[in-house]
């Protein structure tokens, strides 16, 4: 929500918005499309998008739909955390940069592979890589775990420029031991926005990268 109200984003893109959209908190857009294929998450939405008529929703893929899309010129599109998961997210930006004009901006964002609690279950020997599958990537299906510089080589080879990057919060442990610690109360929110400033000491260690681009046409 920073890096969205920090630029225009009265025609807004959203792709892969899953069960709690960006357009849940926007209120000054002219045109918000947002796109989720699955159908239990679509279902999930649809009412938060009943009576606002700026709002148009469609239970499909961005590869199905780019060519009915490109009518609208889109100055924000938001590609959410989904790449890593994709079975060809080229194919993707593809789609998504010919909905790009000069002055269109691209956000997107993945898990990260340099996240501290990779890092750490590398030291302790839980794992022997970092870039290898945990049971909470093979069970969401995930299918490539990126780093800063392959992250960044998806976009640029698909000729995007990179303007913005970095990471955000760092996540010391799993995703079942840190809500195992917020169930029994051994950290709380104060806890979680120490560990979202901790960026700023551990900019790259951050849970998940995100890139901000414009496309090269």
């Amino acid at each position: 929500m920073e890096k969205l109200e920090k630029y225009p984003h009265e025609r807004f893109l959203e792709i892969g918005c899953g069960a709690d959209p960006f357009f849940k908190y926007l209120n000054d857009v002219d045109l918000t499309v947002a796109l989720e294929p699955d159908e239990v998450f679509f279902n999930i939405i649809k009412p938060i998008a009943e009576n606002r008529t700026e709002i148009v929703l469609f239970n499909d893929v961005i590869e199905n739909l780019a060519g009915d899309l490109n009518k609208h010129s889109f100055n924000y599109i938001v590609i959410a955390g989904f790449l890593q998961e994709s079975k060809n997210p080229d194919l993707v930006l593809q789609k998504v940069s010919s909905l790009c004009n000069s002055d269109t901006l691209v956000y997107s964002y993945v898990p990260n592979a340099r996240s501290f609690h990779r890092l750490l279950g590398k030291k302790m020997d839980i794992i022997e890589d970092i870039y290898q599958k945990s049971g909470h990537d093979i069970m969401l299906d995930k299918k490539i775990v990126f780093d800063n510089e392959s992250f960044t080589d998806l976009f640029t080879r698909n000729n995007f420029k990179v303007i913005e990057s970095g990471s955000y919060f760092v996540k010391p442990f799993t995703h079942q031991q840190m809500l195992g610690l917020l169930e029994h109360k051994i950290i709380d929110d104060t806890c979680l926005d120490g560990l979202y400033n901790m960026i700023d000491l551990l900019p790259d260690m951050g849970a998940e990268l995100w890139n901000i681009c414009k496309f090269n046409d």
